[in-house]
């Protein structure tokens, strides 16, 4: 049994740039000297050198898998000293053949595919009595992690099936569906979507970073403006505060852009459609700032009748939500250079019991507004309101029951979509009473002025002044089922 020297290149069992050597007993496969000396064969004398190894001397080959292609970028450069050559050596690998692929989860080491040695080293354990398959794997990138096969199926079933992640072309990552928006009929992660789409400045159109356009062959693109899409607001209605609201419709058998355009045609000025990734094949209908005398008395909810003519989806949906945003002006305003230490105060305080009405409510409040807590509107921050409301600290971010992460609004995202008008108003009628029922409320630790049963009597004393939500919650609480079929 003999070896010899082959090349400087990848070791088949280290997967590290050194001095190659082959053994008479399996002349296929290259190993440093460290691993051959790990008695993987006995050593005996030298053999001459391979002459189907040449000794690697090209600057424009990766010493892993042997292909000239490669950019500077993604190379490492290894400079290499053996004694017995008497000579520096610079190696370059790419960087994906450069060592085993490590495991986001089991941190465990697999051999990279990439690499040529992988493939010789594979054939010559699947004939062998040492095969172990634990050190091969395909890795899987998932939420810019790469996973080996079986935490892959694990993180997979963990996040609800494979069925529920979407492969983003851009990157090459598998992202979970939440994650992912839609650009012109295909979806991609929400990374890559906030890297390179934007808006056309002068027809609105999303597009893709690198593409061409062409304003005038985009006219249906500009209907539906992309996520970030954020106008300067226009104000309907006098008073002391307004809300707009955002509601996510889904296509059943129609175009969505043809939807959207009767959406914008029907409501103008007083409105914009939005894209959203959350959403199969839909838009959002997003309002301007509106006071909530506006919405009940001058507002085109005609648009809710002729999208539900026309096929369009918000309540039977898995997708849907309808988000209300309220002035911050509604609690006095937003915190600057001219608020008091005082002033301050009252904001906060104001805010931390409007907050924990509906969080010390969530079931009830869960009912009325038709979806119980999820991942598009959690609960989790429920005992940690004052941080939240201090320092802006939140569990879920944006997708919080109430979001303070906006600087001018607060947001209010527990409701199901719907196209009925009376469901839409009963949640602009909701964040208003829940604004006002705590405005100057006295809580004490006797008084349970937060409970329901208090806030209900209130609603109902008002009841002139929020019909459709002293509605809903009739409806909701004199029977098991939400009435489904007229929202």
């Amino acid at each position: 049994m003999t070896y010899g020297l082959t090349r400087i290149g990848i070791c088949a069992r280290c997967n590290q740039p050194e001095y190659l050597f082959v053994h008479s007993s399996q002349e296929t496969l290259e190993f440093c000297l460290r691993c051959l000396s790990m008695q993987i064969y006995p050593i005996a004398d030298p053999m001459p050198l391979a002459k189907d190894f040449p000794f690697y001397t090209s600057d424009d080959t990766c010493a892993g898998c042997l292909r000239p292609e490669y950019v500077d970028a993604d190379v490492t450069r290894w400079r290499l000293v053996e004694a017995c050559l008497r000579e520096e050596t610079v190696v370059k690998v790419h960087s994906a053949c450069r060592y085993f692929d490590k495991c986001e989860d089991c941190d465990y080491r697999y051999a990279n595919s990439n690499n040529r040695a992988y493939g010789d080293h594979m054939r010559f354990y699947i004939t062998s009595e040492t095969y172990d398959p634990t050190m091969f794997s395909d890795m899987v990138k998932i939420e810019r992690g790469w996973r080996c096969n079986s935490c892959a199926e694990e993180y997979y079933d963990s996040h609800g099936g494979a069925g529920n992640f979407i492969y983003c072309e851009a990157c090459e990552d598998n992202v979970h569906f939440d994650n992912s928006s839609r650009h012109r009929g295909t979806r991609y992660c929400n990374s890559c979507v906030r890297d390179n789409v934007y808006d056309c400045d002068d027809c609105g159109a999303e597009i893709w970073s690198g593409d061409d356009h062409d304003c005038d062959d985009s006219e249906s693109e500009t209907i539906i403006h992309s996520y970030g899409y954020k106008p300067n607001p226009i104000f309907f209605g006098k008073g002391t505060y307004h809300m707009g609201f955002e509601l996510e419709v889904e296509t059943r058998n129609s175009s969505r852009f043809e939807m959207a355009k009767m959406a914008q045609d029907i409501l103008g000025e007083h409105a914009y459609m939005k894209s959203d990734g959350s959403l199969n094949d839909g838009f959002e209908i997003v309002t301007h700032p509106h006071t909530l005398e506006y919405y009940q008395e001058q507002f085109e909810w005609s648009v809710l009748t002729k999208l539900k003519r026309k096929g369009m989806l918000s309540w039977n949906t898995t997708t849907c939500g309808l988000h209300v945003h309220v002035s911050r002006e509604a609690f006095g305003g937003t915190v600057n250079y001219k608020s008091t230490p005082q002033d301050i105060m009252h904001m906060q305080a104001h805010q931390l019991r409007f907050m924990k009405l509906i969080y010390d409510n969530e079931k009830q409040v869960s009912r009325i507004a038709g979806r119980a807590s999820s991942g598009y509107a959690s609960f989790s921050d429920k005992g940690r309101l004052v941080p939240k409301v201090k320092q802006g600290h939140s569990m879920h971010g944006h997708c919080a029951a109430v979001n303070t992460e906006n600087f001018a609004t607060i947001e209010i995202r527990v409701f199901k979509g719907s196209l009925r008008k009376e469901r839409v108003l009963s949640a602009l009628e909701f964040v208003t009473a829940s604004v006002e029922y705590t405005r100057n409320l006295k809580i004490t630790g006797k008084n349970n002025a937060l409970s329901w049963l208090r806030f209900t009597g209130y609603v109902s004393q008002e009841s002139e002044k929020y019909p459709n939500l002293a509605l809903i919650m009739s409806e909701s609480f004199s029977r098991d089922t939400d009435p489904s079929d007229n929202d």
